[in-house]
């Protein structure tokens, strides 16, 4: 592992980076791109990084909301599930109307 890769999993670093700008999450190591205040930090910023999320926080409910939310058309990188609950589509159709065809 050289410097970068630490830095890519050095957590301090990396929740700083998605704090201000959600997009840094696609950089994280896998680790942290499972890592739920991480995800949570990044989606809040920007909607769609949710798209870097592990599989299993595509399935959290709060990280999703947060997410569609902060942008509508986040819902797309939402769970089977999740694009199926009320209340996460209409977030995301309050935050921007097109996201129902997700």
């Amino acid at each position: 592992m050289d410097m970068r890769d630490d830095v890519l999993d050095d957590r301090e670093v990396v929740l700083a980076a998605c704090k201000q700008d959600g997009r840094a999450l696609r950089y994280a190591s896998a680790a942290l791109k499972g890592d739920r205040e991480v995800v949570l930090a990044a989606c809040t910023q920007f909607g769609r990084a949710l798209i870097y999320a592990s599989p299993a926080l595509k399935g959290d409910r709060e990280v999703v909301l947060a997410a569609c939310n902060q942008e509508g058309s986040a819902l797309r990188y939402a769970s089977a599930a999740l694009q199926d609950d009320r209340e996460v589509v209409l977030a995301a159709c309050n935050q921007e109307g097109s996201a129902l065809r997700y």
